[in-house]
């Protein structure tokens, strides 16, 4: 891969770093130059998303995986209020796709939550509540580019399920008979008091870890401009009991913890049309333990 263009020091070692699953969208690599590390990332994707998870969020909220410039803005704006580091976009490139080169960042890819430091919990509770202080009256993307009326986020969420519905789980008898259930709830629903940036695919790869905090946000491709609510339905599939006890005392050094009561069945069940953590039984997925 010739990524020499976006570097004045000759490169030395290109090294691809892997998520550590199947399907992602990205090509992420390691690059060493005479004078320093660097990553560069940049899609994989060259037509119009069209699987579950990219489609949904392309329609939902505007973003697109092959917008990689678009990072610049989402780590920018992530810099000034996380407690988290979020990497600087050193320079951009563009041949058949967009390339972005982000400063390396110190620590290990985190491979789960679960039995971790209390402090490392902690210290990604206070990191989204302060990403969390941020404040918007739209649903979108984090450029502005699109944006829907919180007054028309549920009915507009509501939409977008019943198109992923048709789309990509027209097959599953559990997630089709659902829907109109779903339906029903979200209009019931009252508009969101505020949105933020949520990670809709939030899971410990995304960041870096030492043994005492975290270290490194490093994947921001999915950030959208929604209610925070999402962030927690999003945790409670990578977290348990402990981690989440550890995440809440982190978290509410800053904020208080929302009520998921009325959102928690349409929210999951949006996330599963997005299968953010995989093909997961629709009844397994529903009945996840409730951990905020």
């Amino acid at each position: 891969m010739e990524l020499q263009f976006l570097f004045e020091d000759p490169i030395k070692e290109i090294q691809e770093l892997s998520p550590g699953y199947s399907g992602h969208a990205s090509d992420v690599w390691l690059v060493k130059t005479l004078s320093q590390e660097f990553v560069v990332r940049a899609s994989r994707l060259k037509e119009e998303p069209n699987n579950d998870f990219w489609w949904g969020c392309k329609n939902t909220f505007g973003i697109d995986p092959r917008n990689v410039f678009a990072l610049e803005n989402v780590n920018d704006t992530l810099s000034k209020i996380s407690s988290i580091p979020v990497p600087k976009v050193m320079n951009k490139g563009k041949t058949t796709r967009e390339y972005v080169v982000v400063e390396k960042l110190d620590g290990q890819v985190v491979s789960s939550f679960i039995d971790q430091p209390s402090s490392v919990l902690e210290s990604l509770g206070e990191g989204l509540a302060r990403i969390h202080q941020l404040r918007e009256d739209f649903a979108g993307n984090p450029s502005g580019s699109v944006r829907i009326s919180l007054d028309d986020f549920h009915q507009h969420l509501s939409r977008c399920a019943a198109e992923l519905v048709s789309r990509f789980h027209s097959d599953n008898e559990k997630i089709t008979v659902m829907l109109p259930k779903v339906t029903e709830i979200i209009s019931s629903l009252p508009h969101p008091e505020y949105s933020t940036f949520v990670l809709v695919d939030i899971d410990p790869s995304q960041f870096l870890a030492n043994e005492k905090e975290i270290t490194g946000l490093v994947d921001t491709e999915a950030y959208v401009v929604a209610p925070r609510e999402l962030d927690f339905i999003g945790l409670e599939y990578i977290l348990d009991e402990q981690s989440a006890k550890d995440f809440k005392i982190g978290y509410e050094k800053v904020l208080s913890i929302p009520d998921l009561s009325k959102v928690r069945l349409p929210y999951r069940y949006f996330y599963r049309l997005l299968s953010v953590q995989g093909d997961v039984d629709l009844d397994e997925w529903l009945g996840y333990k409730v951990l905020f």
